[in-house]
């Protein structure tokens, strides 16, 4: 049972890097997404260019030409999007495309009584639609468009082919769309981690729940085993009392002490279920003692641990379960004769405690780090990692050291 979650879980300086937010992006559920938006602006825009063409631009046939032309490039676009499900292809497409649409609108421009202003607006919401559409990468890449636009045609010899235009709009829209880009990236960024954290909390979620069903099926195999047990020795007792009274009567004492033997050693296949009173520690103690009973042997256990402390509960599971899993991973490995688990989890109040002893059938070697080095073919170190990592969240410590072929887990955390 070692813990993984999403390979978006890297603590970095920034929080997240262009990598990590390129492969968030490209995800499934993220694509389906953002795709079914870029679907549903490509067809209102569609609608409204449409509509612009036939009631709002009356004998303005240049205009209709420019709006009959976007409706015709978002509807090629809107039906590759429905087809490849690419909504970045859309996005980049898109905003390149309409702004080459708007660049020959302007140049080839004739009546100066119309004016520009609403279109220039438009441009200068276009970042703000493609970082929502395609992510703060590939959104901002695709409004580089409009910027590349507003530069040609306020800072070269194109802008005699304009109508006038005020000195400040010649001066400072360029700026201007550099300041809403700078914003737009900035807003999608955190937009973005936001998901991002989202979807990692919502896929621990869904790994603890899958764990907590897993336990609870097990848990109730073993009461079911334990009530087969205890009925079938409930039903042997009266047997099993002649038997022994048989013996005593014959002063047959050394007869009678291995018979005891005999059926306490039966009363051990009952599993115990009640080690303290916290649910989550007696779960998965009650779980592990059965894995270990199988394996011919037991897992001696003590626990003093509250129902309810100042632990969440995930980091509590995590823990127990990694010592515990770790353990039984090496007795698998382990002559029968040898194999031994030994934990306590105490709480006292403020601090909690662990410490587990288990048999070791090879030598271990620590990275620097003082963290066991797997000896799997293909080696994560999850387990003890995240063991460390949840103590060091709670100002405590985890400590990995092996004393001939015993293993020695010892981790302690203020919890208060």
């Amino acid at each position: 049972m070692h813990i993984k979650f999403s390979i978006f879980e890297i603590n970095t300086k920034f929080r997240y890097n262009l990598a990590q937010l390129v492969e968030f992006e490209n995800s499934t559920d993220v694509k389906k997404q953002k795709c079914r938006t870029a679907y549903i602006l490509l067809l209102g825009f569609i609608t409204y260019s449409i509509l612009a063409t036939l009631f709002a631009t009356g004998g303005y046939e240049h205009g209709k030409v420019t709006n009959l032309c976007i409706a015709l490039l978002f509807g090629i676009l809107a039906y590759i999007t429905r087809r490849t499900q690419d909504h970045i292809f859309a996005s980049l497409v898109g905003s390149y495309g309409i702004s080459a649409i708007l660049f020959f609108h302007f140049i080839t421009e004739v009546d100066w009584t119309i004016g520009m202003d609403a279109f220039w607006l438009f441009i200068l919401i276009m970042p703000f639609i493609t970082n929502y559409l395609s992510g703060v990468v590939y959104g901002s890449i695709s409004a580089l468009s409009g910027l590349f636009l507003s530069l040609i045609l306020f800072h070269t010899d194109m802008k005699y082919f304009l109508q006038p235009y005020g000195q400040n709009m010649l001066d400072w829209f360029s700026v201007i769309y550099i300041v809403a880009m700078i914003a737009a990236a900035f807003m999608e960024y955190e937009l973005t981690c936001y998901q991002i954290e989202k979807k990692i909390s919502d896929e621990k979620i869904t790994y603890f729940q899958i764990e907590r069903n897993q336990r609870l099926r097990e848990q109730l195999s073993i009461y079911e085993n334990n009530e087969s047990t205890i009925r079938k020795y409930k039903h042997d007792i009266r047997h099993f009392n002649r038997v022994l009274a048989g013996f005593i009567k014959n002063n047959e004492y050394d007869k009678a002490k291995e018979y005891l033997k005999e059926l306490d050693s039966m009363l051990e296949r009952v599993t115990a279920v009640s080690f303290c009173d916290n649910k989550i520690v007696n779960e998965l103690l009650t779980i592990y003692v059965s894995r270990c009973q199988k394996l011919g042997f037991k897992l001696r256990a003590k626990a003093v641990v509250p129902e309810r402390f100042p632990m969440e509960e995930l980091e509590l599971t995590s823990l127990v379960a990694n010592i515990l899993e770790n353990a039984l991973e090496a007795q698998e490995k382990s002559p029968k004769e040898k194999r031994f688990i030994q934990i306590e989890i105490i709480y006292d109040g403020r601090k909690l405690k662990l410490q587990s002893k288990n048999y070791c059938p090879s030598a271990l070697s620590f990275n620097k780090e003082g963290l066991p080095i797997s000896t799997k073919t293909i080696q994560s170190g999850i387990g003890t990692a995240q063991i460390r990592s949840i103590a060091q969240k709670y100002s405590g410590f985890a400590s990995f050291t092996q004393e001939g072929d015993v293993l020695i887990v010892k981790a302690a955390m203020t919890c208060q």
